[in-house]
């Protein structure tokens, strides 16, 4: 492995510590570990711009980014929190060209865990979503035209709690989705179409069963971890926690019980699961918003 780029500051005298990376075409969006500011980074042209909240944002919070020509930032929490018996419930859209936030309004009745990260395609972002009061799953698509979140999308499977359940993008025009059941069967599968109303699945891309492959009654089971995988070679590759939930670990599962171990060789904190997805370098400039642009430097 070779690291190719680093963020290391935003104004030479401002060390820059990440609790959070979300990632579109390109681009990525990062959350400070203090929480007290987004920012969005071009590695490839070492660009950057810091966002700060309208308010504050908020440990539980979810992003996603949308890199056309508006490049918008869309934010929101809708959390219960039982010691004070108080439910945050906010929904922010910020435009990078206007410099501005706005509230949306929105009253899901469905919730998506703060740990899960939206999938980038085609100017859309797809979250995994559970309702909060019968537990049924589906996919939830927010559209950063009309500025919404579209209708429930329909899974190929019917997951439980304490199950895993993950997305990733083939190339960038399907949705690939990983399912670890309670039995320990690992499954993948990926789109034949996804649109903002619709969606259709293939034949399920890959179905292993973990435990011969760890050797474990108990085998290890996935959290959130991100993944992506090789159609040709039919090989998927995870990357969460080892099985003490302290370092990073890529695991590399195929056909015919072809499974392999890898350390990363570095330790994130144990609230931060490591993100991994395909990257190409963009020529989408950052917009600066309307009260100046930021001087760039390079990182």
């Amino acid at each position: 492995m070779k690291g190719i780029g680093k963020l290391t500051s935003l104004n030479n005298l401002d060390q820059v510590e990440i609790s959070k990376v979300f990632h579109c075409n390109g681009l990525l969006l990062c959350l400070t570990k203090d929480k007290t500011r987004l920012v969005v980074w071009n590695p490839y042209l070492g660009q950057t711009r810091s966002i700060e909240p309208r308010n504050a944002f908020h440990r539980l919070d979810v992003y996603a980014l949308e890199k056309l020509e508006t490049q918008k930032i869309l934010r929101f929490v809708d959390h219960y929190e039982h010691a004070v018996k108080h439910s945050i419930i906010e929904h922010e859209i910020f435009d990078l060209k206007s410099n501005s936030w706005r509230v949306l309004d929105a009253t899901p009745d469905w919730e998506i865990d703060s740990y899960q990260r939206g999938v980038s395609l085609n100017g859309n972002t797809y979250f995994f979503a559970k309702e909060k009061i019968v537990v049924k799953d589906f996919l939830i698509c927010f559209d950063f035209t009309s500025e919404r979140f579209e209708p429930r999308l329909p899974l190929p499977f019917y997951s439980y709690d304490g199950e895993t359940v993950t997305l990733s993008s083939v190339r960038e025009d399907q949705l690939a989705v990983l399912y670890q059941r309670d039995t320990c069967l690992m499954e993948i599968w990926v789109t034949n179409k996804i649109e903002p109303d619709v969606v259709s699945w293939s034949k399920v891309f890959l179905a292993v069963d973990m435990k011969p492959l760890t050797g474990s009654h108990h085998p290890f089971a996935f959290y959130a971890g991100s993944f992506f995988i090789d159609e040709e070679k039919k090989i998927a590759v995870v990357f969460d926690k080892d099985k003490e939930e302290i370092n990073d670990r890529a695991y590399l599962i195929g056909e015919n019980g072809y499974y392999k171990e890898v350390d990363l060789g570095y330790m994130s904190p144990n609230t931060i699961y490591p993100l991994v997805c395909s990257y190409s370098p963009s020529l989408v400039r950052i917009q600066q918003g309307a009260r100046g642009k930021r001087k760039e430097q390079d990182y």
